[in-house]
């Protein structure tokens, strides 16, 4: 790796590159999406990536040699994205996916959109985990996504003063995962009856709750459904599918932090 690493945004021009990549064997082996696909479907996908506002693609350079790349994408809720990255093929092995997720995250444009990032590896994909840690990110549980088995990271890039408080009826162990997910990124704090925000976690929602305060309800089964969500300060397409509770409550946390500093 040289001295002379430069970020810049995807371009017209990178389609043909970031296609080749990503059909590469080194690449196919840790993606979670394997589906293989034509290189016309890929620039209808590419040219639609770039007119949308909402995503944004980075190159990594090299002494001007392209050596990776990232990827954007909006997660489930308001302020959240999702992380895709990968090394060129012949570059793997040399740092620069951790430069990359590094710059990529440390970016004004990226602080500016999101409170939270989110990024999945499969669960035996040790070298992109050990990238995510070396970068901040926590580990916020296991699940399964399209028949999946998928390890979950989490990197908050903005907290609330004073902080969220949110009052969850939810069984024990759900609980215990919960409180530890909101410690690690500090997205919020378990409170009690005067919490402004109460999560039922499967349970049926309390009746004096539903005319008070901002209300959401997880449907905890296989996956985890956002199915209810009252007087929440964003218009959501409901349900919202999340693929384990960490999940879905870190990014409900993040998405409230959203909207509060940028209504």
């Amino acid at each position: 790796m040289g001295n002379d690493l430069k970020l810049r945004r995807w371009g017209e021009n990178d389609c043909r590159m970031i296609y080749d990549w990503r059909v590469d064997p080194a690449t196919v082996r840790w993606c979670i999406d394997q589906r293989m696909f034509s290189y016309a479907e890929h620039e209808r996908w590419f040219a639609a990536f770039l007119a949308d506002s909402e995503r944004c693609g980075f190159i990594l350079e090299d002494d001007g040699e392209a050596v990776a790349q990232i990827r954007f994408d909006p997660a489930e809720m308001p302020g959240c994205y999702r992380i895709s990255l990968a090394a060129a093929p012949e570059k793997t092995g040399r740092g620069y996916g951790s430069s990359i997720l590094r710059l990529a995250c440390q970016s004004t444009e990226i602080r500016g959109r999101a409170a939270l990032l989110v990024a999945e590896t499969l669960h035996d994909n040790q070298p992109s985990q050990k990238i995510f840690v070396r970068n901040g990110f926590i580990e916020a549980g296991r699940g399964r996504s399209g028949g999946t088995d998928l390890v979950c990271w989490l990197l908050p890039l903005a907290v609330a003063s004073p902080p969220v408080l949110m009052q969850f009826f939810a069984e024990p162990a759900w609980l215990e995962d919960i409180e530890r997910i909101l410690s690690a990124t500090g997205l919020a704090l378990p409170g009690d009856a005067t919490a402004r925000v109460k999560i039922f976690m499967g349970a049926a929602v309390s009746d004096e709750e539903l005319y008070s305060s901002m209300l959401l309800h997880l449907n905890v089964s296989e996956s985890t459904l956002l199915d209810l969500a009252m007087r929440f300060p964003a218009d959501l397409k409901l349900p919202v599918e999340f693929y384990n509770p960490q999940l879905a409550v870190a990014q409900i946390a993040a998405s409230l932090i959203y909207l509060q500093q940028n209504r």
